[in-house]
């Protein structure tokens, strides 16, 4: 076992693999092009360095993902080029690379077959991998067309009209996509194939109103649902603006008053789902007491969003007013609802822990910590790891702005490949026991523990550097 887990160890530190992400083998620009040709593939690159941010967020969010990882491992050969490096620096200039992150898609020549600028969402990048593995929509297809002075099919020019946008042409992107709505006739702008142009517009633009004015042609020739989830998107996106915005405006509640007007005809056929209907409905009813500082009625909105399982980052505003203007019974009520906040819409450990923070720092009750608890100990046995702890006062100020021990994203693909891992506050009555079975005696403790629930290491107090928390991690584990 102590053999096993020290190889783990040495793998993690010696190569950049990712749980289920995208493995990027440690080879030069040259070594790829070459491997690539020995075995038929393409090659992904990930332009990026240590300092930039965004490269991290890609990371995080889209290129450690399992579906993410098997589609790049298995259709190219991968590799990072760090624009800081002497390497980097020459890739930097030999494919104009003006802004990180930016990925590409190599031919085994080493011609530029694909590119794209900036980050995405899973789904977004995805479909940029797909464009630019299939050949006939790729950036390398699609310039030679237009070198040659081809004629440029329908799907040609929309497949054109997204690479433009993934490269940041946006002016250019925009001419295409203006000229594709004006010369295309209606029964082929409402299929399936021209949805592209449509499907990022907000509430206002002439493209959703276009989809306002003919959805039943779009329903007809597309998903339903991609439609409905379309138009509550824009609506939705509207009103939580305001909420942002923070402006209680006549043309605010004008707006709110005409978005409610529409949508609560009972001839209404905008969206042809009452369930979606209703989530709209209700965030403009949580949007209009949040700007009359009404806080029964934020309470009462709030309650119905998350039965609706509706969650976004607004909705903080109204909570963060609660929190300092309500009185007592009005956090009670608030407190209700907290916990399937916590662990239905906290999609990580990281993220329960970062609602639990704003939740105590607002003053709503919650006690969910005996469940933190028992829910690291059923994924001991579910997942065969050791479990690892750490103990901390809530009631400190330090831990309000603080998030995990461990709270870059490599030390979590880290300590998430070896333990399963919890934070408990131990300011809560709930979880008292632990604090004499551990003996705690100062803030925070580390506690490691075999799949029985035994402590089989310790350690204590802050720590400042990230390679003495993995070494007396290391040493905990070498003991089990």
């Amino acid at each position: 076992m102590k053999r096993n887990i020290l190889l783990i160890i040495s793998l993690l530190a010696c190569c950049s693999v990712f749980a289920q992400g995208v493995k990027f083998d440690a080879l030069s620009l040259d070594q790829a092009l070459a491997r690539a040709q020995a075995e038929e593939k393409l090659v992904f690159v990930d332009v990026t360095a240590s300092w930039c941010g965004p490269c991290k967020l890609m990371f995080e969010e889209v290129l450690s993902r399992k579906d993410v990882g098997e589609y790049c491992n298995e259709q190219f050969i991968c590799i990072q080029i760090n624009v800081d490096n002497l390497e980097g620096k020459d890739f930097r200039k030999r494919y104009e690379v003006k802004s990180i992150p930016t990925f590409f898609i190599l031919q085994k020549d080493g011609v530029v077959r694909h590119r794209l600028q900036g980050t995405r969402n899973p789904k977004e990048f995805l479909a940029w991998l797909e464009r630019g593995e299939n050949e006939t929509s790729s950036l390398f297809f699609l310039n030679l067309l237009l070198d040659q002075k081809q004629k440029m099919s329908l799907q040609n020019t929309i497949d054109y009209y997204l690479i433009l946008k993934d490269i940041r042409k946006l002016h250019e992107a925009d001419s295409i996509r203006n000229i594709l709505f004006e010369q295309t006739p209606f029964e082929k702008l409402t299929d399936r194939e021209c949805w592209p142009l449509f499907n990022e517009d907000p509430y206002g633009s002439k493209y959703f109103e276009y989809v306002v004015k003919h959805g039943d042609k779009f329903r007809e020739n597309q998903e339903r649902d991609r439609i409905d989830d379309y138009l509550v998107r824009g609506y939705k996106q509207e009103i939580q603006r305001l909420m942002y915005d923070c402006q209680a405006s006549t043309e605010a509640f004008d707006l709110i008053k005409q978005i409610v007007a529409v949508l609560s005809d009972p001839d209404c056929t905008i969206i042809s789902k009452a369930d979606k209907i209703k989530v709209v409905l209700t965030w403009a009813k949580e949007v209009k007491a949040f700007l009359e500082s009404d806080i029964p009625g934020m309470i009462e909105g709030m309650r119905e969003l998350v039965e609706l399982n509706e969650w976004q980052d607004c909705l903080w505003h109204a909570m963060k007013y609660v929190g300092l203007n309500g009185k007592d019974e009005d956090k009670e009520r608030v407190g209700q609802f907290t916990s399937k906040m916590l662990f239905e819409f906290a999609n990580t450990p990281v993220e329960q822990w970062d609602f639990y923070q704003k939740f105590r720092y607002l003053g709503f009750p919650i006690s969910c910590n005996g469940k933190f608890w028992r829910n690291a100990l059923e994924q001991v046995k579910e997942k065969n790891k050791p479990l690892l702890v750490e103990c901390v006062r809530g009631n400190d100020a330090y831990f309000v702005t603080r998030n995990w021990a461990w709270d870059l994203s490599e030390r979590v693909v880290y300590l998430n490949s070896l333990c399963v891992c919890v934070r408990i506050d131990m300011d809560d009555p709930e979880v008292a026991f632990l604090k004499e079975r551990f003996e705690i005696t100062n803030y925070p403790a580390y506690f490691l523990l075999d799949k029985n629930g035994e402590v089989k290491y310790s350690w204590e107090g802050m720590i400042g550097e990230d390679q003495v928390f993995r070494d007396s991690l290391r040493k905990g584990l070498e003991g089990l």
